[in-house]
């Protein structure tokens, strides 16, 4: 079988060299040139998934570290929810050009065909069918497309109507960052909580991080709307003049990401189509962390297609049935909770972290904490300023049904009944509508 693979992504990659080991002819068209690929920072996520997937026993030295702890802090800067990490849980970092480089030459090793510096413009639709892409050069015609082009990908922007995926983000759904390493000009302070991540920062509507290594300063600004350069200054003054002994040299990074911080994709195949990664829209809405769900849905994707022998319609749809059930639902939880806090003023963020509402199991544990003690404690504390209390309530338990949902995709591929399941999801997902 013929399958095409627009972007080296995590996912795609994974996909790829799944589907290739099997014996079918696997093309992965990419934009950059090689060594432009992977982001120039470290992120989050399970090492041993990685280390299955490529058939690598080791990682490259130096690629990877223990992150500190944790704090979050309140918009006044007078409030700090603290996560502490044991030696059995404590965060692993890696730096993200390995790990693409460890995903690009395990696809190597098993025949997939690279094709870099090819930017890929729109899906080739024939009738109700996906059959290939366009190039600004030359048409690939493929058996099946998996895309793997990111949150703006131009395959899924320009799908049909009829073929019922979200083809935009809505506000909200997109978190627009900066992220750069500058180096210590002074032997920095030990602190406790190394991790310093701002919810509101500045009274506008994203986070930022300031996270003080031995050997460098990594500060991230998020916000949901694009930043000009004169903002992003203006938050890196900020930063420095509360944090004196980061420099002005900057060792990593300095670029910037566009990130999906919301639910995935419902409904992510079509006849001809796949959707894996930030395309489909894979990450933990609270943290924007993907990696991980990346690399499962890539797997769990070549798998059901390996499988069954075959890549129709019901075959993806099983893949995508099994990958809310497995994954996609359970990440879901934490959106109605990050969408409530950006509904919010800064006041009503102070509120929510002075008295308790919102505590480390609901940041770490990415929104997911709604046992009946739990929200009961919540509804003590928070009926102090109730109107604040009932906001974060909602979302969180709004992000529940959300889950709940994805959980119960139909069995078989059916469009009136993935349409009304649709419409169910999006029932309960709370929108962002307010501007800063």
């Amino acid at each position: 079988m013929k399958i095409i693979i627009t972007g080296a992504g995590h996912g795609g990659l994974a996909a790829a060299i799944g589907l290739s080991k099997s014996g079918h002819d696997v093309t992965v068209l990419e934009k950059r040139q090689r060594e432009q690929l992977g982001h120039d920072w470290e992120d989050r996520f399970t090492f041993p998934i990685l280390m299955r997937i490529t058939g690598k026993n080791k990682l490259p030295e130096n690629s990877w570290r223990f992150r500190g702890d944790c704090a979050f802090i309140s918009p006044d800067y007078k409030t700090k929810v603290v996560v502490n990490y044991t030696e059995e849980n404590r965060q692993k970092i890696m730096w993200r050009k390995p790990v693409i480089e460890m995903l690009l030459s395990s696809a190597e090793e098993n025949s997939v065909t690279f094709c870099f510096e090819k930017e890929v413009q729109a899906p080739i639709v024939s009738g109700n069918k996906v059959i290939g892409v366009k190039t600004p050069s030359e048409e690939y015609l493929a058996d099946l497309v998996i895309d793997s082009a990111g949150v703006f990908s131009p395959v899924r922007t320009n799908l049909p109507d009829k073929f019922g995926i979200e083809r935009y983000p809505a506000r909200g759904d997109v978190f627009f960052a900066r992220r750069t390493y500058y180096n210590i000009i002074e032997s920095a302070p030990k602190k406790e909580e190394p991790f310093e991540v701002y919810l509101c920062h500045n009274r506008e509507q994203g986070l930022s991080w300031c996270c003080t290594n031995e050997d460098s300063v990594d500060i991230l600004l998020g916000r949901i709307d694009p930043m000009s350069e004169e903002k992003i200054a203006e938050l890196t003054r900020l930063f420095k003049s509360s944090h004196p002994y980061i420099g002005e040299k900057i060792l990593h990074g300095s670029t910037d990401a566009a990130i999906p911080v919301r639910r995935p994709l419902s409904l992510m195949v079509a006849d001809g189509y796949a959707a894996v990664g930030d395309s489909a829209f894979m990450t933990t809405p609270m943290n924007g962390m993907g990696i991980d769900l990346s690399l499962l849905a890539g797997e769990l994707l070549a798998k059901t297609i390996n499988k069954n022998g075959n890549a129709n319609i019901e075959t993806l749809w099983e893949y995508n049935r099994t990958f809310h059930k497995l994954y996609g639902a359970e990440t879901a939880k934490n959106e109605g909770l990050k969408n409530s806090l950006l509904e919010l003023e800064g006041a009503g963020v102070d509120f929510l972290f002075e008295s308790a509402v919102i505590q480390a199991s609901d940041l770490a544990g990415a929104g997911r904490n709604t046992s009946i003690s739990a929200l009961l404690g919540k509804f003590v504390r928070g009926m102090k300023k109730p109107d604040y209390f009932f906001a974060i309530l909602k979302g969180i338990m709004k992000g529940s049904k959300v889950s709940a949902t994805l959980r119960r995709a139909p069995e078989k591929y059916d469009r009136d009944s993935i349409d009304k399941w649709q419409q169910s999801v999006l029932k309960n997902v709370v929108k962002v509508t307010r501007k800063q």
